[in-house]
């Protein structure tokens, strides 16, 4: 069994810890150890059944004292990066999957990377480290996910279809096959995607758009 840290004590810090425990039911994999979070209120407080064990950089001392491994529960795929540079000494990220997930044996995939309940992720395809997806995305064949890429809930990925660094797929959004979208690029929720996407934008809408904030 592994000793886990959940970075993260915020709802998505919840619903991770609530996937290991769907992994344990089936397989006593993980002791989560608790929470940290740079929020000094939540320090010391019990969400969930697990405490919230002091900031971030804490995991230092952790790591010092005992074997253990992380994952980073932040939806934000920018905010997952900074936490990765901050932490360039520790390296055992990991990657879990829920049971139920339908995951192709040949996909390839990175470090400290969450696969939540019902998603399906098909044959042939890459994803790199600390990808999060939400309940129920669906992913297809022969896909290229970068590092960081946030797919949330219900979102429906269709095949050979590229997601630059840091991406943000939004619920029940579609992408559809061989389309390219780009780097820290977000598509909004519900929107369908025909086109590829640029880096550094946002697109809304069916069909998707580029859409402005004023």
């Amino acid at each position: 069994m592994k000793d886990i840290i959940i970075i993260g004590a915020g709802d998505f810090g919840k619903e991770v810890a609530w996937l290991i425990e769907g992994i344990n039911k089936v397989s006593l994999s993980y002791r989560i150890l608790g929470f940290l979070d740079d929020d000094e209120k939540k320090t010391g407080k019990v969400i969930n059944g697990y405490t919230c064990l002091g900031k971030i950089t804490k995991l230092f001392d952790i790591s010092k004292k005992m074997s253990v491994c992380a994952v980073i529960a932040m939806q934000n795929g920018t905010v997952r990066r900074h936490i990765v540079e901050r932490l360039t000494c520790f390296d055992h990220w990991e990657t879990i999957i829920h049971p139920s997930a339908n995951v192709s044996d040949t996909l390839a995939i990175g470090k400290g990377c969450i696969i939540c309940a019902g998603n399906s992720i098909s044959v042939n395809t890459n994803i790199g480290n600390h990808c999060v997806f939400n309940i129920s995305a669906i992913l297809g064949h022969d896909c290229i996910i970068d590092d960081y890429v946030s797919v949330m809930s219900g979102a429906c990925v269709c095949g050979h279809v590229t997601v630059g660094k840091e991406a943000y797929l939004a619920t029940n959004c579609t992408v559809v096959p061989g389309k390219t979208i780009g780097c820290n690029a977000v598509v909004g929720a519900g929107s369908v995607v025909l086109r590829n996407v640029k880096d550094n934008v946002t697109v809304m809408g069916v069909p998707a758009k580029v859409f402005k904030f004023i």
